[in-house]
């Protein structure tokens, strides 16, 4: 299924914390499982074992580009006994340092909740016990916006946290810095 990125504009600032939010939730690589590598269930030989219920299985974000349309795929395996009828993906991100000088310069005056922005793409895909599926999330990031002092770039390293839930239930969580470019 795909969803498409929209974001609202709220001033230069939420509208650049919004767009690189998307961004930032596509562009960590996979997030695993539902518990921390050193929580996670293991065999006797310590090799990690799938849990019992849907999980996050990868995360494909080679195609997410500032500047172009692009798209970014969440694969969930249902390994749990029930068929997963729904999907919500929940983003937060925090800008920490943008790469243009002056755009960094003005988040420095800005306040913790003007810096962080959420997101959230909901997803009805039925996924049956022992299947998976592929949720394609397509996104028109731009590489510059236009602001007060004229276009900036909104190109640099974000904080962000990744929620994905399964019938309401979170399956996997993953935080992480990312540098975006353009």
């Amino acid at each position: 299924m795909i969803a498409d990125g929209k974001t609202a504009r709220r001033g230069t600032a939420a509208f650049v914390i919004i767009s690189l939010l998307i961004a930032a939730c596509f562009t960590l690589g996979c997030l695993g499982g539902d518990k921390p590598p050193e929580e996670a269930p293991k065999t006797s030989s310590g090799t990690w074992k799938p849990p019992e219920m849907a999980y996050v299985k990868s995360v494909d974000t080679s195609r997410l580009l500032l500047g172009a349309p692009s798209d970014a795929a969440i694969t969930i395996f249902n390994n749990g006994k029930e068929t997963v009828m729904e999907e919500r993906i929940v983003m937060t991100a925090v800008a920490v340092k943008m790469d243009d000088w002056k755009v960094n310069m003005a988040l420095k005056t800005k306040s913790d909740e003007e810096k962080t922005e959420t997101y959230e793409l909901e997803f009805d895909e039925q996924i049956k016990s022992k299947e998976s599926c592929e949720l394609t999330a397509r996104f028109n990031l731009p590489a510059k916006i236009e602001t007060d002092i004229g276009k900036v770039s909104i190109a640099g390293i974000y904080h962000a946290t990744i929620e994905v839930y399964a019938d309401d239930t979170l399956i996997g969580t993953k935080e992480m810095d990312l540098q975006l470019r353009e």
